[in-house]
């Protein structure tokens, strides 16, 4: 077992995929895009499983997830990934919930129990790459989804927004990840990029 693994039966936490996007930029549905023998969502679970005993995808499409994954539309739908932050903190069984999008092939599933883990007693761990805040490469506590919701109600849609709102840590000592790591596939470029990468062996 990895070291990251054994770390988590100290502190379990769940995993929250959002795959609920209208995929504008791309065309077509970003998380049934093909992906090796997968697509990109089911690809990202098999990742996601050995880290957590809850993996929840939260997608206002219906999605062939098999247990133990469990699958929820937003509880305030069409107001963007804050929608989606809010049922899967709504929904998570662990106080501690690791957020992510669907659109991330190259995830490494070693980062996420460290930016987990560096929470500490804030309400949120947030992934920084390059400069970058990754608001969806990021842990929050359960607790802030009456943060969240109190922002829906106020149609205050930005997760920048959010963290305007939670004491959050930055979490920086990154390098020793590749930077497909944090690669989106938004547009048929991009996914055409990751194919590419993929293709040549590259995904770490």
């Amino acid at each position: 077992m990895k070291e990251g693994c054994r770390a988590l039966e100290a502190e379990k936490f769940s995993v929250i995929v959002l795959a609920g996007g209208q995929s504008r930029r791309m065309g077509q549905d970003k998380a049934s895009l093909s992906w090796g023998e997968k697509d990109v969502l089911s690809s990202l679970l098999a990742r996601l499983l050995p880290l957590s005993d809850d993996v929840v995808v939260i997608s206002n499409v219906e999605r062939t997830v098999t247990s133990p994954v469990r699958q929820f539309p937003d509880l305030i739908p069409g107001k963007g990934p804050l929608s989606g932050i809010h049922a899967g903190l709504i929904h998570a069984r662990h106080d501690l919930v690791f957020v992510t999008a669907c659109d991330v092939p190259f995830l490494i599933p070693e980062i996420i129990p460290h930016i987990v883990h560096s929470i500490g007693s804030k309400d949120g761990s947030v992934a920084i790459y390059n400069e970058q805040v990754e608001p969806l490469f990021a842990c929050y506590h359960k607790h802030c989804s009456g943060i969240v919701a109190e922002l829906l109600a106020k149609e205050k849609y930005r997760v920048k927004d959010f963290l305007t709102r939670i004491s959050w840590v930055g979490v920086q000592d990154l390098k020793q990840y590749a930077d497909c790591c944090f690669m989106n596939i938004n547009t048929p470029h991009e996914y055409e990029k990751a194919k590419a990468i993929l293709a040549e062996g590259r995904e770490v």
